[in-house]
């Protein structure tokens, strides 16, 4: 089943928000890439992708590398969007992979639930003594990470609530700009360059026909003035 529109906003959202913050703090971002986990169940070393991971970055691997080479050591946390479209999914992504990041001792693990319908907003869970607290944040609320320190998610009162959008992004108390924001206003920017544009064309098509109707007057006075001196008439008086 495709992931709705509630979904897919959320994701792009958080991913984009987040891989500025961590550029900026010297933090890894991925999101769908790779990880290097630890089966709960097996034990084997196996590749598990998450929706949007804050990590570390290995010392000396570049960052081209750093997808294929990470490990759920690095992992600091680990964040899930919600697919309540479909029950397996919302299986995988609510019980396996909180299992998945718990067995591998991922500091912080939160689970993102998009759509306007769900309660929920955000579950955040913390390791402690080895097993996950799980903390559901209400409306209005907060949620403060301890493994990026600075770091902090606010839950939108119920009723600014938008599809795909019910979470706030923090850094040392200061509001991260989302992406769709930045779209809008380059949107706007755009709108405006191509009013002022047009506003343009149309001032030079209005002198151009002011131009031509000079010119087709001049013409027709001239050919007026020849037709006079072939009739013998001086077309100056």
């Amino acid at each position: 089943m495709p992931q709705n529109t509630a979904h897919r906003i959320l994701v792009t959202e958080t991913v984009a928000t987040l891989a500025t913050l961590a550029k900026e703090i010297g933090l890894t971002l991925l999101s769908d890439e790779p990880i290097w986990y630890l089966h709960p169940e097996t034990e084997e070393q196996r590749t598990f992708n998450g929706d949007c991971v804050l990590a570390r970055a290995p010392d000396g691997i570049s960052r081209a590398a750093e997808p294929k080479s990470l490990t759920a050591e690095a992992v600091l946390i680990a964040m899930e969007v919600v697919t309540t479209t479909d029950r397996r999914k919302e299986k995988k992504d609510t019980i396996f992979q909180r299992m998945l990041n718990e067995f591998n001792g991922v500091p912080e693990f939160a689970m993102l639930f998009p759509d306007l319908d769900d309660a929920r907003a955000v579950s955040w869970c913390q390791l402690i003594d080895g097993r996950y607290e799980e903390h559901a944040v209400a409306p209005g609320g907060r949620v403060r990470s301890t493994s990026v320190p600075g770091l902090e998610l606010r839950v939108l009162p119920r009723d600014q609530w938008t599809p795909g959008y019910k979470v706030e992004v923090y850094y040392k108390g200061e509001l991260r700009p989302r992406l769709e924001g930045e779209r809008r206003r380059a949107e706007a920017e755009r709108q405006r360059a191509n009013a002022e544009e047009q506003r343009a064309n149309a001032e030079e098509q209005r002198a151009n026909a002011e131009e031509q109707r000079a010119n087709a007057e001049r013409q027709r006075a001239e050919k007026l003035a020849a037709r006079l001196r072939e009739l013998g008439l001086d077309p100056e008086t």
